[in-house]
């Protein structure tokens, strides 16, 4: 007979106990962690744990089952029980941002609950520690990262604690490797969105959970609220992106709310609206466009995709989009300049599904594969900016896939 105790706990971890005489009497299992993904902490053992069985067909093997897992030990009755998990291709992270830089890691990820991830040792390869690592600050969430056009090993993330109510932000100079964390940050505020100036890394503009948002000019060391804006929307399970910075100009920030797109030539400091013709539509992303100023493109779900050419001041809708869930832009193909366009969505003549253009939507082909169905509500799409092909889908709980067709 197994038990286990998670609360009264002297280890970092819960305790397992064993009863060889009916339940009359317990000893406590010595035992160690060997975990098959680098970045989990001793404590993720038996946190929350829903079950814990043996199995029925090998003697003295275990299986447990917690928040975070499946362990198994192959002989509980070994003085000291070795614990191993095997996590290879099971996720349960739940998705809040996506970057793929022009440089550096291939990916970097923004995660409830376990931080996020700088994906650099490959796509296939289990990240050896969440994005705070060792050193660096590390957050419950990572809401929302960003990175500097003119030089993109200089990135900025926010995020926080909610089981404290605590947020805040950090930066990083290498790519993501290591961060240092904002030497202030206003007070019961959660960033939900962050964008970076395209040529002023210690510029970016922030927006807030039902708050005003916010703008620092000297990497997060003191902020000023930005005027012309409404409130934030309610965080921090929030998944719209209406905040973008322009990618050549470092004065030039954008922003969409409720039908409107409000624009900032001033670094920040103030938005006016520009347009105020399209759809109000809560489920929106509003995206930049590399090495191209002034160019914008728009998802607003079911109502379609848009892109302007002059700041936002006329949107063209794309014709054959009949639904523009999530979209992204990424490395042209060889030969063009014209980004790659990927689309989670509905198009007209084909269906539902993922597709790419590579003439700014005026044909599409799909790429996605129905046998194998991105699981739990796909919620952030992004494209590599270092591989024409390859995309990127973060869920609402099945962690990221990734795609090059």
């Amino acid at each position: 007979m197994i038990v286990y105790d998670q609360y009264n706990r002297t280890e970092d971890y819960c305790r397992v106990f064993q009863s060889t005489n009916g339940g009359a009497t317990w000893q406590q299992k010595r035992q160690s962690l060997k975990p098959q993904v680098p970045w989990w902490p001793n404590w993720y053992f038996g946190s929350a744990t829903s079950a814990i069985e043996f199995d029925p067909k090998i003697p003295g093997k275990v299986w447990l089952t917690d928040w975070f897992g499946t362990w198994q030990t192959d002989n509980i009755n070994e003085r000291q029980s070795v614990w191993l998990n095997y996590e290879k291709g099971h996720e349960e992270l739940v998705s809040f941002a996506l970057i793929s830089p022009p440089k550096g890691s291939p990916l970097l990820s923004g995660m409830a609950d376990v931080d996020g991830f700088n994906h650099n040792l490959g796509l296939d390869t289990y990240p050896s520690s969440q994005l705070g690592g060792l050193k660096s600050p590390r957050f419950q969430d990572t809401y929302s990262l960003a990175y500097s056009e003119s030089n993109p090993l200089r990135m900025v993330r926010v995020g926080g604690n909610r089981w404290n109510k605590t947020y805040t932000g950090a930066t990083s100079t290498d790519g993501g490797l290591t961060w240092t964390k904002f030497s202030s940050f206003p007070q019961k505020t959660m960033p939900l969105r962050i964008a970076m100036s395209a040529t002023n890394p210690n510029l970016f503009v922030a927006i807030a959970s039902l708050g005003q948002p916010i703008r620092t000019t000297d990497g997060g060391a003191s902020w000023s609220t930005v005027s012309g804006l409404p409130n934030g929307s309610k965080g921090p399970w929030y998944w719209g992106q209406p905040l973008a910075a322009d990618k050549v100009d470092g004065n030039t920030f954008y922003y969409y709310s409720g039908g409107k797109v409000y624009r900032s030539i001033d670094r920040g400091v103030s938005f006016n609206v520009v347009n105020s013709e399209l759809p109000n539509e809560s489920w929106s992303m509003l995206k930049t466009v590399p090495a191209s100023s002034n160019e914008l493109w728009l998802s607003l779900n079911w109502q379609g995709l848009y892109r302007s050419t002059n700041g936002g001041v006329k949107f063209a809708k794309v014709a054959k989009v009949e639904r523009a869930y999530l979209f992204a832009i990424g490395k042209p193909p060889m030969g063009s300049n014209i980004g790659a366009l990927y689309l989670y969505g509905k198009v007209a003549g084909l269906g539902e599904g993922i597709f790419v253009s590579v003439d700014r939507g005026e044909t599409w082909t799909s790429i996605g594969d129905r046998t194998q169905a991105i699981g739990d509500n796909p919620q952030v799409m992004e494209a590599s900016l270092q591989k024409f092909g390859l995309v990127f889908i973060g869920t609402n709980g099945r962690g990221i896939y990734y795609g090059t067709p």
